[in-house]
């Protein structure tokens, strides 16, 4: 997170668990300074992303972004924000 940061990027995280879901995860987590927001997954969202991380295929063709893996589990062999990070990396944006 903090490369993305350093970069410039502002992290927004949603869920269609809703807002106040995703405030009480993302502090749970520990992760309030790295995140500028917190939303319902709604189309209307503002700002509106221009790079998205997202287990909804559709999301991901409409925005443009990268494809994860629904959560089902914690698993410590998961390297999709890794992943992620490269992608940024070809991209120029990290």
């Amino acid at each position: 997170m903090s490369r993305f940061k350093a970069a410039g990027h502002r992290v927004f995280v949603w869920s269609a668990g809703g807002a106040a879901y995703v405030e009480r995860v993302v502090a749970a987590h520990r992760l309030s300074e790295w995140v500028d927001g917190c939303f319902d997954k709604d189309p209307r969202v503002s700002p509106s992303p221009d790079f998205i991380i997202d287990d909804d295929w559709y999301l991901v063709e409409k925005y443009g972004g990268y494809l994860v893996s629904p959560y089902r589990a914690v698993d410590p062999g998961d390297r999709e924000l890794q992943a992620v990070v490269e992608r940024f990396e070809t991209l120029g944006h990290l």
